[in-house]
């Protein structure tokens, strides 16, 4: 008898094991389901807001910060509860203790000048203008890494681009039709920094996109992109046209040759800025500053001069971070020239190159020179296409650095960060994305 009930228990035991078994193993598979689904829904929503960035730059010009930062933390989101970042140990295989510290000390070290800084609240908000889209555009990259980004990303921004432009254009050309829905459409250099924006990513997306596999989307961006360019008040983005199409042609030669002729270039920029607005004024021909008196020049010379003459006075560390909108009420402003006096008012010296010097002297461009090495150094390492694009956009953006914008303006910092970031995703795989 006990024997009998026993097997009977054991037979009902098992059942209900099974049972219990079973209902458990369907709530894991729900589970691991509907986490997967919110994954994709957390990607979705952060590749979406990239896609949306150029047409939400031509309404709010201000606006690449925001979208950046809430792309990156949405993207990350979506490879950490997808467990794809867990298998990827990206902080020891990718990253290098020689660019952690460049990247920690340059962003440590403008804190540390805010204490002797003018206004040291304003410059810590300037700071974190300045470093989230920093930060934002290492988040993209690293969870690239770890998982690609979907295929309708690139295709998405190409077309959303083409939409900026002809946006743009159409404001332009029928003098500003949404001005009654955008107060502050108040003249055209309100389209600058879309412009900008867009001609940073033109050549990165492009070769996303890749020409051979659609070239009618390429050429319509292509084109899209130069027209707007051109028909804009943005001489800034004109300059950096002609970088990239001189540059261009130059990377068809070997790249240790033009390696080392863009590395001299591009350091020399940096150590000459002490003296670059006279070393400008003296060598640039009335003839020329006549032709591109559309873009201020005679005034910007000035410009560069005044700043120029601050740079020499705080050689080693700076006037402090974020210290140039206030110049004009700096102890400085009283000893350099009168006849430059006034332009310390002007807000910054619409050159990053030379406001690095100003506010953080020579430390801020060894800081700089190490990053543009670091850069170089990356190429070199890139597939050809990549190569050619990323030395066409580092040209430039340092040109329009160099004439144009706050180094410090979130909005500039987040084109020049996106650029760089989708320039990542290719060299990640040999595989196309689009």
């Amino acid at each position: 008898m006990f024997a009998e009930y026993r097997h009977d228990h054991d037979r009902k035991h098992a059942a209900g094991t099974a049972g219990r078994l079973k209902g458990i193993g369907k709530k894991g598979t729900s589970f691991f389901s509907n986490h997967r689904h919110y994954s994709a829904h957390l990607d979705n929503i952060g590749h979406g807001l990239i896609v949306s960035l150029p047409v939400a730059m031509v309404v709010a010009n201000r606006s690449s910060p925001l979208l950046l930062t809430c792309a990156a933390f949405f993207v990350l989101a979506a490879r950490v509860s997808s467990g794809a970042m867990a298998s990827h140990h990206w902080a020891r295989e990718q990253l290098r203790t020689g660019i952690s510290i460049l990247i920690l000390f340059g962003i440590a070290y403008p804190l540390v000048t805010l204490g002797w800084a003018l206004k040291p609240a304003l410059g810590l908000f300037s700071w974190g203008e300045a470093v989230l889209p920093v930060m934002s555009s290492a988040i993209l990259i690293v969870s690239w890494r770890a998982a690609r980004p979907p295929a309708w990303m690139v295709r998405g921004l190409a077309v959303a681009m083409v939409s900026a432009a002809a946006l743009i254009a159409a404001e332009l050309l029928l003098d500003f039709p949404l001005r009654h829905f955008f107060r502050d459409r108040v003249g055209t250099f309100i389209h600058n920094r879309p412009v900008v924006t867009l001609f940073l990513l033109l050549a990165p997306v492009i070769a996303l996109v890749g020409f051979r596999r659609r070239r009618t989307l390429c050429l319509v961006l292509l084109l899209a992109g130069v027209t707007t360019i051109l028909i804009s008040d943005s001489e800034a983005a004109k300059l950096g046209l002609l970088a990239a199409a001189g540059t261009f042609a130059l990377s068809y030669a070997p790249f240790a040759r033009v390696r080392l002729l863009l590395t001299v270039i591009l350091l020399g920029l940096i150590w000459m800025q002490p003296f670059f607005g006279s070393a400008v004024a003296r060598l640039m021909p009335d003839t020329v500053i006549e032709a591109t008196k559309g873009g201020h020049s005679r005034e910007r010379i000035e410009l560069w001069q005044a700043f120029s003459d601050v740079a020499r006075r705080y050689p080693v560390f700076g006037t402090g971070f974020a210290s140039s909108p206030h110049m004009g009420n700096h102890p400085v402003a009283a000893e350099i020239d009168p006849a430059y006096r006034q332009m310390l008012k002007i807000g910054h010296p619409h050159n990053a190159f030379l406001q690095v010097w100003v506010e953080l002297g020579v430390v801020g461009a060894v800081l700089l020179s190490l990053l543009v090495l670091w850069v170089l150094r990356c190429l070199a390492d890139a597939p050809d296409k990549i190569r050619r694009v990323g030395l066409m956009t580092l040209m430039s953006a340092s040109a329009i650095a160099l004439v144009s914008h706050g180094a410090w303006q979130g909005w500039w910092i987040s084109a020049v960060a996106l650029a760089a970031a989708l320039l990542t995703i290719r060299s990640s795989s040999s595989k196309d994305v689009a």
